[in-house]
Formats: C-alpha cells, structure tokens, sequence
C-alpha cells in the first residue's frame, strides 16, 4: 500500500510539473506566437490598399501609390439595389476580401453625399488610402500589375522585383468580435514594416507620358522608345493598347494583345531599318565607300527570285550615299552580296540582335536572326533588306540607333536604376560598354541617316528646329491572318552632339515615312523645347 502511495504521489507530481512546463511554454516561451494568433482572430484583414514598396521614375516621382483610394464596408445582408447604384455611380469596384461577412468597394472617387447615405442608411465605413495605380496609369507595360488576392506580381517590374517591393508590409485591418463583425468605436487600424522600401527606375514620368499621349493619338497600335543619347537609359516606353491595372478581369475574354508591352515583348521584320547594319558590315568590311556606284533597275533577280526596289522604275545609277538615304532595295542586296550574309549576321549579332536588348531582368524577348541556311541563294536578298526570318523588338531597334550615336560604342538598355531598402539607393550591376564599330563607320552612316532627313525617304520630317539623323523602314508582314506593312523610324537628334534616340514603331501603318515619320517628329518637338 505504502509504495502504491508512493507512485501515485510521484505520478501527481510528475503531472503537475508537465502542467506547469506547458503553462510557462504557452505564457512565456510561445506567448508571442499566441498573442498573434488570438490577434488575428480579433480582425479582419481589408484589401483594396496600396500594401507594396514604391515604384519611381529617375527624379524620384512616385509611379506606384500616387493616388488616393476610398474603401467603403458593408454588410452582405445591408447591401440592396439602391446600395449597388450608389457604388456604381462613385465609380466603386467590388474587390475580394477574406471575411464574408461584409462586402468591400473601392473607388478613386469621394462623394460627401454618397458617404454620407452609405454610413446613415446602411451603417457602412470608410477608410481614406492610397491606390496602388491610377486611371491610364503611367508606363503600365513596364510597371506591371499584381495579384489583388496575395498582392504578390504578376508582369512587369511588380514580378521582377517582387522580392524588394514585398518587404514592405502594410496591412489595413478592422477590429472584429467573436463572430467576425466589425465592432463599431474601434476603427480601422494599420501596421506597416519596411515602408520606404522601392525601385528606381531611369524613366521619366513627363516624358513617357508625352510618348504615351502622342501614340493613344494617332490611333494606331505600335510603340515609342525614347533613350539618353549619353548612357543608355529609357527615359520612356510607350506600347499601345493600354491595359488598366485595377481591372484584369475585363480582358479576360480579350486576345491579351493588352499585356504586350511591344517595346521589348512583340517581334516584328524590321524592313529598311536593318540597313544600318548591313552598311555596317559593308563599310567594316571595307567592300564599299560613301561613293560605290550601284544600278537600280527596280528589281532583282536572284536565282529566279523577284524583289523589287522601293522605286517601280529603278533608281538607275546610284551611289552607295544615296542609295542609304533613298533606301534603294537593289543597291542594297547588291551590297548584301559583296559583304556576304555571314558577316551581315556577325554585325547583327555585335550590335545585340538575337539577345536581350535591356541589362536589366525585364520580360522581354530576344528577337530572332536567320540560321546560315536561310541566307543562301535568295535569302542574301531578304536578309539585305531586312526581311525574311529577321526579327527584332523595338528595343533593338534603338540599342542599334544608339551605337550609331555614340560613335560605336554599345551602352546597354537601362530601365532600372537601383533598389532601396530605405537608405541609399543601391545601383544594380552593370556590364561594361564595348566598342562594337570604329567611331569612323559610326560617323559616317551617321552622315548617311542625316541624308535620309534631308533629302531622303524622311525629308517629310522637317521644322523639329533641330538637326536629326534618321532611317525609315516598311517591313511586309503576316498579321493577324493577312499581309500588312509595318512603319518604322528610329533616329537620334541633334544630329552632331546626340542627347536622345528615338524609335517609332507603328502596326499596320504602311510606310515608316507615312505612319512612324510624323510622331517621331512630334516627341522630338516636344523634347527640344522641354530641353529649351
């Protein structure tokens, strides 16, 4: 009996201590974790509010959270039809929330006479914040859009750099009883970590929206990229059609063309542009001179393959400078076939053809050069003029105009500045620049792109009240089914100190003099007189 007395008094005093040890564990050790969770049941979480690091232009202009946004909470059971045209008549959007309890609205808008019958009538409440985007949000291709459930990124620089916006955390919440009904009094309360957090990029708010005003304009389709003659920074990208980052459900049906940003995500032949690179090749090469004599009989016939000249009647005699103003297709197939279609495809791929054309981890594609194969025979003829299985983006298109206007030397594509946590902004790493061509080459078709503006296929390009240097493209195309002609123009001012490139790509429009000419005047109007 005495021992059986023994055992159960250490059994007791063994389960005592183990109770004690979870008390102390629960009170002292996980307290925090408890608090947390009992917390958490104590609120509900309230999307709809700008929770992620900031996004900014070169001078430090907000492109992310630079507008207000009015959430507005109700009961499910209070909403009713009068309810539902008050939201529809502020502009309010339902959005997901986690408590199903209530119904949340956003809206850009504030109505004193709206609040004022939601919160008397229906006992709803209103909270002040700021919204992520903007109604026709400023570079939207390249800023991207999120996930509204998670608030994580989905294109652009919000999935990129999904990590550094991420550690900002603010979470907007409410204060809720013990069936998850928002207790009146408290109000709506917030918490925020790593607020200053964000990502620098080298645009130019002004600028793109200048680029992105002149193309919603001309009611074509296409792109504008706009670059720092100096380095190599994207001062704008504009691509049309637009999408609005507040509203992915509305393309959900739609062919996503909206998502394309065709700065750097569409391909595209890019047709008489590409001549700068076969005249590069030729004058690298040293199989021709601004004087080389070409004739022109309005076509060529190569192997049984016709292809015409940009002129029905030829050019006649023509020499190699004005052959590159006048875009003559002969003299230039001819020329392809002096300099041979392998070194044409080594130029291309000096001058970044083929490969990502932005330093920076961005979508984008790399564009596409013909294999060995597809430049025999008549594919010298295509490849010459910038057809066949070439294709490029934009993008490169302006990386190429840009070695032109530094004398040969490749910057790179820029689109991000740096990164912040908070304190200084930490550049992000950069490749070295290469000289790709002698600054000779460079000078001279430099010299042949001003021809091309002053008495060429550009000379339509006048009274910019500056000096510019610049090749126009018309690229055939299948699109959409049906054989279409694409306008280029990429170019770069003032002719003889460069402070920008410009390229204009324009979808369906015809030819580059007609459709990409006039709008590359336009941004370059607008940026001469904000230099001035």
């Amino acid at each position: 009996m005495k021992r059986r007395l023994t055992a159960i008094y250490l059994l007791f005093i063994i389960l005592l201590l183990t109770l004690g040890a979870r008390l102390a564990l629960i009170q002292i050790i996980d307290s925090e974790k408890y608090a947390f969770a009992n917390t958490k049941q104590q609120r509900i979480i309230l999307n709809g509010e700008d929770t992620r690091g900031t996004i900014y232009d070169r001078n430090g202009n907000r492109l992310t959270g630079t507008d207000h946004s009015y959430i507005y909470i109700l009961k499910k059971e209070a909403l009713d039809e009068t309810a539902e045209r008050i939201f529809q008549m502020i502009g309010a959007r339902k959005i997901k929330n986690e408590n199903n309890r209530y119904e949340v609205y956003r809206s850009s808008i504030f109505s004193k006479e709206a609040a004022y019958i939601l919160k008397r009538d229906y006992g709803a409440f209103v909270i002040k914040g700021s919204a992520r985007y903007v109604t026709n949000q400023p570079a939207v291709h390249f800023i991207g859009y999120i996930n509204e459930i998670d608030g994580t990124g989905i294109s652009g620089i919000e999935k990129s750099f999904n990590d550094i916006l991420s550690k900002k955390q603010k979470v907007v919440y409410a204060s809720v009883d013990g069936k998850r009904m928002i207790i009146p009094g408290l109000g709506i309360s917030s918490t925020v970590t790593n607020p200053d957090c964000g990502v620098y990029t080298t645009l130019d708010i002004k600028i793109q929206k200048k680029a992105e005003e002149i193309l919603e304009n001309s009611g074509k389709n296409g792109s504008i990229v706009v670059l720092d003659a100096e380095n190599g920074e994207l001062l704008a990208g504009a691509s049309t059609p637009f999408f609005d980052p507040e509203k992915i459900e509305d393309y959900l049906d739609s062919d996503n063309e909206e998502f394309l940003n065709k700065v750097t995500q569409s391909v595209y032949p890019p047709g008489s542009i590409f001549k700068i690179v076969v005249a590069a090749a030729a004058l690298e090469k040293g199989v021709v001179n601004a004087d080389t004599k070409f004739l022109c009989k309005g076509s060529e016939d190569i192997n049984g393959t016709i292809i015409k000249c940009s002129k029905e009647e030829g050019h006649g005699e023509i020499n190699f400078r004005d052959a590159f103003a006048e875009s003559c297709n002969s003299a230039f197939i001819q020329l392809g076939a002096m300099t041979g279609g392998e070194d044409i495809l080594k130029m291309a791929e000096d001058f970044g053809l083929g490969e990502n054309a932005f330093q920076s981890e961005i979508e984008e594609k790399p564009g596409l050069l013909p294999d060995r194969d597809d430049i025999q025979g008549a594919g010298i003829g295509n490849l010459s003029i910038g057809q066949g299985k070439l294709l490029i983006t934009p993008a490169q298109a302006t990386r190429v105009t840009s070695i032109i206007a530094s004398g040969g030397i490749d910057y790179g594509l820029t689109l991000i500045r740096g990164i912040t946590e908070g304190g200084e902004i930490e550049p992000l790493g950069k490749k070295p620049n290469r000289r790709v061509i002698t600054k000779e080459t460079a000078d001279l078709i430099s010299n042949l792109m001003v021809d091309t503006v002053n008495h060429g296929t550009a000379d339509n390009l006048t009274g910019s009240g500056v000096s510019i240097a610049g090749k126009t493209g018309s690229a055939e195309a299948y699109y959409h089914g049906e054989m279409v002609v694409h306008g280029w123009f990429t170019g770069f001012f003032p002719a003889d100190k460069p402070a920008y490139v410009i390229t204009v790509f324009v979808e369906s429009g015809g030819s580059g003099r007609a459709s990409a000419v006039p709008l590359f005047q336009q941004m370059a109007e607008y940026l001469n007189l904000a230099k001035l």
